[in-house]
């Protein structure tokens, strides 16, 4: 969950409802100092306090399966490869990322980019890549798991130890 993404969306919703910091704080059984916290992505809010501050405001929080469509699956492996190809000559392609994923084997033109992927993506979007592609190839995610970390001592790629 993204707390600044979720400050901000708050603090949109109290503006467009017309109430203050310390109005809205008020309704919802908190300081202003807390709401300003959460507005701006700095306070890690519970969840009931959080109930209380959404409900005010009319909002929900709702859990989603990102990867329960195909639309948003199939997104996975072209933000990774886009996000990575950035910064270097060679595009990465969502195919060639899947390739890699699927058998192990990434051509040393693209080693650079999939290291940034594995060290540098949101963990989000990694996870939504390996759904993608054991969805395409018809294989299990632990499958895929067990070739990115693989690809990864290879690289090597670490992010703190995780691809171990």
């Amino acid at each position: 969950m993204n707390l600044a993404l979720l400050g901000n969306t708050i603090r949109r919703k109290r503006i467009a409802l017309g109430l203050t910091q310390q109005l809205l704080a008020d309704m919802a059984g908190l300081s202003r100092q807390s709401l300003n916290g959460i507005e701006h992505g700095h306070v890690n809010v519970t969840l009931e306090t959080l109930g209380r501050l959404l409900d005010v405001l009319g909002l929900t929080l709702d859990i989603h399966d990102v990867s329960a469509t195909v639309q948003d699956r199939a997104r996975g492996l072209w933000m990774a490869a886009k996000g990575a190809s950035v910064s270097y000559g060679n595009d990465l392609q969502p195919d060639e990322l899947e390739r890699a994923l699927a058998t192990g084997d990434v051509p040393p033109q693209y080693r650079p980019q999939l290291a940034q992927i594995l060290d540098e993506a949101p963990l989000q979007l990694v996870t939504r890549m390996v759904a993608e592609v054991a969805a395409r190839q018809r294989r299990s995610p632990r499958d895929i798991w067990k070739k990115l970390r693989a690809l990864a001592r290879a690289i090597p790629a670490t992010r703190g130890g995780l691809w171990a």
